[in-house]
């Protein structure tokens, strides 16, 4: 009994020094040797929380890991909050460590952080809580930085430690020398007899749910991919049968098996349920079923006042197309001849009236206003003669011809058929960027030709010619004047600049320019305009990709603004500059161009309000205008036949997804009104929302570029 007796005293009086009752166990010891019982010692070995702790003081970011992997359950690591906040701060304490501690310039740690930034801790990184740490190990002398100067304070340690201390205690259920509630060996031993729950029991739950929630997690997942499998099924198989019905009409029959293969592919399950899917009607009666079964799946019951205000809708537009003018036709050969002599009154006059058939017209209207001057070549784009007829009045002496001509050349860029006219004149592409590089001033002429190369720029050889016309090196210096310029110069320049730096000769033509155009791009990163914010965005994904303009950007603390510019950015441009920030620190080697010297696909939506008409003040005393002036003076008796081939915009196909970002030119708000998910970038230590693609600010009725004048 003795010796039970002892071990009970030993305890009593672990458990009263724990709680700092000290008189009473003082009172306790005095007590038990008047009575000649001599207790056990308490040993306190040093328990698995003071291991922690020392090799958090100690600067030992070795051996601290080994005891966080070789104590802390997988799960919890893997999906617990705090866990994986503590981890990174930890990891921030020990890159830091040498310099607070005066051991040394701390190379080696940083070259460690470095290495987790890299690794497991590339997602946690791309946090808004944690994304400013992605520059410390880049910035020369981080304990004077502002970012950074809390981390060097004994308060941030010291609060640090203690966060980590009370998680230790809930998380590892070894610590045996922590003076808390739940810690000494009575406690233990009373809850365990009164079925109370520890904290290591609640910790077992929460990896129990944690699995159950993993579990749940690759069900879904595994549903994911099969979605996805069906989908690329579907599309194989529409794709055969486009090819089937290209061969049926070169003569090839289709065979009843071939049918049946595509059917069985289609129908599985019903193959496996016996039906016979040869029998005339039975593939398109399952077809119409599994097609209404999705339809009425999805289909919600309109509101009446929803339906009431679309058919006003209807109404509106069928008003406004029955008082819609009928559009007279003209005499097209009257109309060139006197383009090319007449006075320059004349012509400006004539080019506006040209400009507001295609931009006061609806739709229909306007678009077969388009194909009647396409047909009909009215500028001269498919003429054999060494220079187009609108080129010719790009380079009049009177600047409102010139203001004119360049006004209606971007109203034929805003549509698609007119550039795909526009664009078979390798010459008048020339004399745009002849026109546009000649000055640095933000004229109205200067923004419509802009504008116009702006919108032809999703080219390849188009972007191949404007490099080498000098245009990367003309855009840094315009965009010197950033103050100056208008909005819309600013974004078709940064637009354009975006275009032309995905090919690498644009990339290699803005390095003579880095430190210019990087420190442009750094004054713009924290700019009140989410799509100009987008556009740099872009141009320094591209620029930061070659190694000397990386090295620039380096040298100018460039990752200082970055890491500035993410606190205060909405989400969407966030996630961008983390990437842009991940990639300043990387090692990688120039981008080439991706995909070969084919030019990218022009499919884009006519946009319903056309560019050109803006700020317009040509006018005439007696208001011989527009339609009236064309009806006056051009308009013939008989309706014109169209002359010369019809230029129609190109066949549109489907792009390939990219695994990475920004290799082919895309339009602005295409990416930048869908919401921002990471964009299956590889081989990127943080990988997050890439930067938007280069784009156009004005293809298309959804362009903000239009909205902002």
């Amino acid at each position: 009994m003795e010796g039970v007796e002892a071990e009970l005293n030993v305890l009593i009086l672990e458990h009263l020094r724990s709680r700092g009752y000290l008189q009473s166990s003082a009172t306790l010891e005095t007590e038990l040797q008047h009575r000649k019982f001599k207790p056990l010692p308490i040993v306190q070995s040093p328990g698995l929380l003071t291991k922690f702790l020392l090799a958090f003081e100690r600067g030992d970011r070795a051996g601290f890991f080994n005891l966080w992997d070789q104590h802390l359950p997988p799960p919890l690591k893997k999906s617990d909050p705090t866990c994986q906040s503590l981890e990174f701060n930890v990891s921030v304490h020990f890159a830091v460590y040498p310099v607070k501690a005066g051991a040394g310039s701390g190379a080696q740690a940083m070259q460690d952080f470095k290495a987790y930034l890299e690794n497991r801790g590339a997602v946690l990184a791309q946090s808004q809580e944690f994304a400013m740490f992605c520059a410390l190990p880049y910035v020369p002398d981080p304990s004077k930085h502002p970012t950074f100067k809390t981390i060097f304070t004994d308060l941030w340690t010291i609060e640090l430690k203690a966060r980590l201390e009370q998680f230790l205690r809930l998380a590892v259920s070894e610590v045996s020398d922590a003076p808390v509630s739940g810690s000494t060996r009575l406690f233990s031993i009373y809850t365990s007899s009164k079925g109370l729950r520890t904290s290591s029991t609640a910790v077992g739950e929460v990896v129990t749910l944690q699995k159950k929630l993993s579990d749940q997690e690759q069900h879904y997942e595994a549903r994911l991919m099969e979605l996805q499998t069906n989908y690329h099924t579907l599309v194989g198989i529409s794709m055969e049968l486009v090819e089937t019905l290209e061969s049926s009409i070169s003569g090839q029959p289709i065979t009843s098996d071939y049918i049946h293969g595509l059917c069985s592919r289609l129908f599985g399950s019903a193959v496996q349920q016996g039906i016979d899917l040869t029998r005339p009607g039975t593939t398109t009666a399952l077809l119409r079923a599994s097609v209404t079964a999705l339809t009425q799946s999805v289909q919600l019951p309109q509101r009446p006042a929803i339906q009431q205000q679309q058919q006003q809708q209807q109404q509106q537009q069928q008003q406004q197309q029955q008082q819609q003018p009928q559009q007279q036709q003209l005499d097209y050969s009257k109309m060139k001849s006197d383009l090319t002599r007449s006075p320059n009154s004349r012509k400006a006059l004539l080019l506006q009236a040209i400009r507001w058939r295609l931009t006061r017209s609806l739709a229909p209207t306007r678009d077969e206003a388009l194909r009647e001057l396409v047909s009909n070549d009215i500028l001269g784009c498919v003429s054999p003669s060494s220079e187009c007829v609108i080129g010719a009045l790009l380079r009049n002496g009177d600047p409102g011809v010139q203001e004119q001509a360049a006004r209606l050349v971007n109203a034929f860029c805003s549509m698609g058929m007119g550039r795909a006219y526009i664009t078979q004149s390798t010459h008048l592409v020339r004399t745009l960027c002849g026109v546009v590089t000649a000055r640095l001033d933000d004229t109205h002429t200067q923004r419509n030709v802009l504008g116009s190369i702006q919108k032809i720029s999703l080219k390849r050889s188009l972007q191949t010619l404007m490099i080498d016309a000098g245009l990367p090196h003309w855009l840094i210096e315009f965009l010197k004047g950033v103050e100056s310029l208008s909005d819309y110069s600013l974004r078709y320049a940064l637009a354009l600049l975006m275009n032309l730096t995905l090919r690498t000769a644009g990339k290699k033509a803005c390095i003579p320019s880095g430190a210019i155009i990087l420190r442009l791009l750094g004054d713009l990163l924290e700019y009140d305009d989410t799509e100009v914010c987008s556009y740099v965005n872009g141009i320094l994904y591209s620029l930061l990709s070659v190694p000397e303009l990386r090295s620039e950007g380096r040298t100018l603390g460039l990752g200082e603004l970055l890491g500035s510019s993410i606190k205060t950015s909405p989400p969407e441009i966030k996630s961008q500059l983390k990437y842009i920030l991940g990639q300043l620190g990387s090692d990688s080697t120039v981008l080439e161009d991706s995909g070969d010297d084919a030019d990218n696909e022009d499919d884009e939506e006519d946009p319903e309000v056309i560019e050109g008409d803006e700020d317009d003040t040509l006018t005439m005393d007696d208001g011989v205008t527009g339609e009236t002036l064309l009806a006056s003076e051009y308009q013939v008796a008989k309706p014109s036949t169209l002359k010369g081939p019809l230029v129609c915009g190109p066949k549109r196909t489907h792009a390939k997804l990219s695994e990475v970002p920004c290799t082919r030119p895309v339009t602005p708000l295409n990416i930048s009104n869908r919401p921002y998910t990471p964009l299956n970038i590889s081989n990127r230590p943080y990988t997050a929302a890439a930067p938007i693609s280069c784009v156009s600010p004005e293809m298309g009725g959804r362009k903000a570029a239009r909205s902002a004048k």
